[in-house]
């Protein structure tokens, strides 16, 4: 920052303690993964909130093929240098048939959320060449579990593993060494997963109309106060402002479950709305992971609006955060819940401050900066909500 540059505001010290509660008592339900105990309970908790300040909370169950991640995820290294990696298995993996020794083989490249990310494959097979299941290596930090992509043999295991454990399987592997491991997974399917998403409707003053979202459910291996337990918080502040003094525009707020799960409280939503809805939406704010530190992604489609967007952050940002590093992406990535209404035509953004050594990691757990980012993001939202213009509609994206 040179000298002549404004400080930062800094977050009202109240603020900041009234989000880092409110995540604590978010995350003291434990891991909200869709169809357990924990989302259930977590969505009592935020049902409560809400009508206490006299907001009525609609309920949309959602169903998807259940899975259950087990209690063994083992990978261990016998050659060329015995070791066990940390690994995870990855949502919708099969099982092997108790531990099963087999030899690694690159793959190669491959996309996850369409590409969102692009992680490194391994394939594992026995000495007769079957396949035995594949090793996922993160494209960045540790291992972290993720929804296998369509298409996937959901008949075999799936393992997630970290950055650098795929970049030594790769050095052994170029040297033409023999990697062999050991591999055990329990995870697999199980009967219907069921979790609700909870939307709130608030009358705006004036015309127009916008939907703010994010996702409360987690993994099945943390609390995710990151991810998404902040977005969460943060959507049930602006509820609680909006509550006490009405926006212009009319706002639907839903907090979405099984977003981890392919988007599915998201897309659920989007399917079950007439097309005179999704019109009647000018854009659509999604709130996915306000992490620590100052990196803020801001993405947005289609282009029109992402300008605008991204104005509003500059905007925001030089009134209250000087130093904000911002990073923005067109078009933008089809890994959370505003995807599923940009691909029904609906303008469609989201925020993030992503603290990727916590994702999906058991130590996502609440701290200050999280919920100064919460404290932070919440006026921003107002903002976008009050100033930003409807854009024109262009088609659904279409293949490419």
């Amino acid at each position: 920052m040179t000298p002549d540059a404004p400080a930062p505001t800094p977050a009202d010290p109240d603020l900041v303690a009234t989000a880092l509660a409110d995540l604590e008592a978010l995350v003291a339900h434990g891991p909200r993964f869709h169809g357990t105990a924990g989302i259930a309970a977590a969505a009592d908790w935020l049902e409560g909130r809400l009508a206490a300040v006299g907001l009525p909370v609609a309920r949309e169950a959602v169903s998807l093929p259940g899975w259950q991640p087990g209690t063994v995820h083992r990978v261990g290294v016998l050659a060329p240098v015995p070791r066990l990696l940390p690994a995870w298995p990855m949502l919708w993996s099969g099982a092997t048939a108790g531990e099963v020794t087999g030899t690694v083989e690159a793959v190669g490249p491959q996309g996850l959320w369409g590409d969102s990310m692009v992680w490194q494959k391994f394939v594992v097979r026995d000495d007769a060449g079957l396949v035995l299941g594949y090793l996922h290596a993160r494209d960045g930090g540790p291992a972290a579990p993720q929804p296998l992509p369509a298409g996937s043999d959901r008949e075999v295991a799936h393992v997630a593993i970290g950055r650098l454990d795929g970049l030594q399987l790769t050095e052994w592997l170029g040297d033409g060494r023999r990697v062999e491991v050991e591999l055990e997974v329990d995870s697999g399917p199980v009967d219907a997963a069921v979790s609700d998403n909870l939307v709130v409707d608030l009358p705006g003053t004036g015309e127009g109309r916008v939907l703010v979202c994010a996702h409360y459910d987690s993994f099945f291996n943390t609390v995710g106060a990151y991810d998404n337990g902040s977005g969460t918080v943060a959507l049930l502040h602006l509820a609680e402002r909006w509550a006490a003094a009405p926006p212009e525009r009319s706002v639907r707020l839903v907090f979405f479950t099984a977003e981890e799960w392919h988007l599915g409280g998201s897309r659920h939503h989007v399917a079950q709305a007439s097309a005179d809805e999704l019109d009647a939406l000018d854009f659509v704010v999604n709130v996915d992971g306000l992490g620590r530190g100052s990196f803020l992604e801001a993405f947005a489609s289609p282009e029109a609006f992402s300008t605008a967007f991204r104005q509003a952050v500059l905007d925001h940002a030089a009134e209250t955060r000087p130093g904000l590093e911002l990073v923005t992406r067109f078009p933008a990535t089809s890994g959370t819940d505003d995807a599923s209404f940009l691909h029904a035509g609906v303008p469609s953004a989201f925020v993030t401050f992503n603290d990727l050594h916590r994702l999906h990691q058991p130590d996502d757990e609440p701290n200050e900066g999280i919920a100064a980012n919460v404290v932070w993001t919440v006026p921003l939202v107002e903002r976008v909500v009050a100033t930003l213009r409807r854009p024109p509609r262009s088609p659904a994206p279409d293949f490419l």
